[in-house]
């Protein structure tokens, strides 16, 4: 992965989910990266962080997580950026039974979408998004030879402040443009992914570590 270039002097907190899938990639990447526990998210300074990331259905892994959501907002309106990986529907979408509001600084609904074929053409509907520029040029190539599936659980609904720079398809069904939302909010940033990054980590896919590293230098460049 050593094509894969991050903006200088990133510090990135991570809280973790099943594995060390993340920890790993963030590590090959020559990052520091620090394990965050929802004690330093409640009380911890955030603010030395440049992104924090949310790794796949954390809010489930951590449901103490969710009481402690306004302060990820608060980072991220501070000049934060926060990165959510995927989340299963009745894991993300606002809940009052489960005392869930909604999670995103903005409102995103998930649907039960997915696209399974994971050699799925990967459409650049922004071609000029940040996100596909900086500091990596992100193409087609980056997609290539991805495992089992390019994502899951794909927003059906998202305010209009998001942009979403990626859409994809399975053969002969509707193309679903929601798999990489990205907003500011205050001074900060907001990116939310149903794509399955962690898979293509673990796989050691270069594609999957350039994006990666892009999201966690938005906005520092």
């Amino acid at each position: 992965y050593s094509d894969a270039r991050v903006a200088d002097n990133l510090r990135v907190g991570y809280v973790r989910s099943v594995d060390d899938t993340l920890r790993n990639a963030l590590g090959a990447l020559g990052v520091e990266a620090t394990e965050l526990k929802v004690d330093d998210v409640r009380a911890g300074d955030l603010q030395k962080y440049q992104a924090i990331i949310i790794d796949n259905r954390g809010y489930l892994a951590h449901p103490e997580l969710i009481s402690a959501n306004a302060r990820l907002l608060d980072y991220v309106n501070a000049g934060g950026t926060l990165i959510v990986f995927y989340h299963r529907t009745n894991e993300w979408n606002p809940d009052p039974q489960k005392n869930r509001p909604q999670l995103a600084p903005y409102p995103i609904i998930l649907g039960n979408s997915r696209v399974t074929d994971e050699t799925a053409r990967i459409e650049f509907s922004e071609p000029q998004h940040l996100l596909l520029n900086y500091p990596n040029k992100i193409t087609q190539e980056d997609f290539a030879n991805w495992i089992q599936e390019r994502g899951l659980y794909y927003p059906q609904t998202w305010d209009k402040k998001y942009s979403a720079p990626l859409s994809t398809n399975d053969e002969k069904e509707p193309s679903l443009r929601g798999g990489l939302l990205a907003a500011d909010y205050g001074r900060g940033r907001y990116i939310y992914t149903s794509m399955v990054w962690y898979r293509q980590l673990r796989a050691g896919i270069p594609g999957a570590y350039r994006v990666l590293a892009n999201m966690i230098s938005y906005g520092r460049q």
